[in-house]
């Protein structure tokens, strides 16, 4: 254990307190003059002390009597001893005896006064512990539109009432409650528009031996909701190529090292690339504990379509121009259906001069991606005879 934990610290402080008490205080044990026992720095503590038995309090003899000061949270108090044998008991400000062990309601004090008073002077060793009686659970931290759950325990639960009381008039956020009263525990879903952080109030009844009115208060840290895009959000691969997706988280609170990631094809990165078509899904996650969201995009086959060309007819011995009209992109001319030869790129193809019906076929690119042949054919007419002319 470091010497800088607090729980060090706290070690440290009760057995200097019960050194101290043993060493100075063993016989200073009267209503007049107890051992002091400091409570105050946590509401749920408790301290060890060894002392002999001596002096007179109440209307006991033979008594170890302690002056405690104890924190504001702190609702009961109970002392134990390392007395094994008989039934004994402890007063509060000379109150009511109380069995060693059960606790007595001290809710409201700040000072008072126990006395643990039985025949004899042996040494006793006292075990006082602290306790508030109502618990709240911790804060939370939420996404907009993610629930959560609060609750309570050592309060009546038909007494129980829930409220915001920060920030705003009292009440202004308790629409975000399952309910306000009646319960023990509530879900609370903050909604778009809530502030920063929500300050909830729940009182009742306690429930135990005090039966007091007691609050305690919640807190509630809002994020934006998470939301998760893929890029490019329509995709379509031809055969032999592939794609590039991108996530992107925004919102929520992400850890510092960033979102974390999770694809449908085992992928942990934030981009993945695939050449496969299908459908992909990521899942998105900040450090809260509200669950990822999830986002897919479906890549899919793309084949150009052919291109779009109108044959054209010729006298034989001229040329031909041939255009292709549709869809776009780079245009190839060829003597083939298949394979053949390149004769020309781009959308208009002049041919050699013809003298014979010739088909040509034009096919389209777009990236990696190539259409199927057009054919065009052009047509050849032979040149009319020449005319005759008769003598008159």
């Amino acid at each position: 254990m470091k010497k800088t934990d607090p729980t060090f610290r706290t070690t440290l402080y009760l057995l200097i307190i019960s050194l101290t008490l043993l060493c100075c205080n063993a016989f200073a044990q009267s209503c007049s003059n107890p051992i002091t026992v400091d409570l105050s720095q946590h509401a749920d503590t408790s301290v060890t002390i060894t002392a002999l038995r001596s002096g007179n309090c109440c209307t006991g003899s033979n008594c170890t009597v302690f002056a405690i000061t104890i924190n504001p949270g702190t609702d009961l108090i109970s002392l134990t001893t390392s007395q094994v044998t008989g039934s004994t008991t402890y007063t509060v400000n000379c109150g009511t005896p109380e069995p060693e062990g059960t606790a007595t309601c001290v809710s409201g004090m700040t000072t008072f006064q126990i006395a643990y008073c039985k025949p004899g002077n042996n040494a006793v060793t006292y075990t006082i512990t602290a306790a508030s009686a109502v618990h709240a659970s911790g804060n939370l931290n939420l996404r907009v539109g993610c629930s959560g759950t609060m609750s309570v325990t050592g309060l009546t639960t038909a007494s129980t009432t829930w409220t915001s009381i920060y920030p705003g008039a009292t009440g202004a956020y308790n629409s975000y409650l399952s309910q306000t009263s009646g319960a023990t525990s509530v879900t609370v879903t903050p909604q778009t528009g809530a502030p920063a952080y929500i300050d909830y109030q729940v009182s009742g009844t306690q429930s135990g031996v005090c039966g007091t009115t007691k609050t305690e208060t919640i807190r509630v840290y809002t994020y934006p909701a998470l939301t998760v895009s893929i890029s490019p959000a329509t995709v379509s691969i031809c055969s032999g190529s592939s794609v590039t997706l991108t996530a992107t988280g925004v919102g929520g609170s992400p850890a510092s090292s960033g979102y974390t990631y999770s694809w449908s094809n085992g992928a942990t990165t934030q981009s993945i690339t695939t050449s496969t078509t299908g459908t992909y899904t990521v899942s998105v996650n900040d450090q809260l504990a509200c669950g990822p969201v999830t986002q897919s995009v479906s890549v899919g086959p793309f084949t150009p379509a052919a291109p779009t060309a109108v044959g054209a007819t010729i006298c034989t011995g001229t040329t031909a121009t041939l255009t292709a009209t549709a869809p776009g992109g780079i245009y190839q001319w060829y003597d083939a259906s298949t394979n053949g030869n390149l004769l020309y790129t781009g959308s208009s193809f002049i041919t050699p001069v013809l003298t014979s019906n010739t088909t040509y076929y034009v096919q389209d690119s777009n990236g990696s991606c190539t259409s199927s042949r057009t054919p065009v054919t052009v047509t050849v007419n032979p040149l009319p005879a020449k005319p005759a002319i008769q003598n008159q």
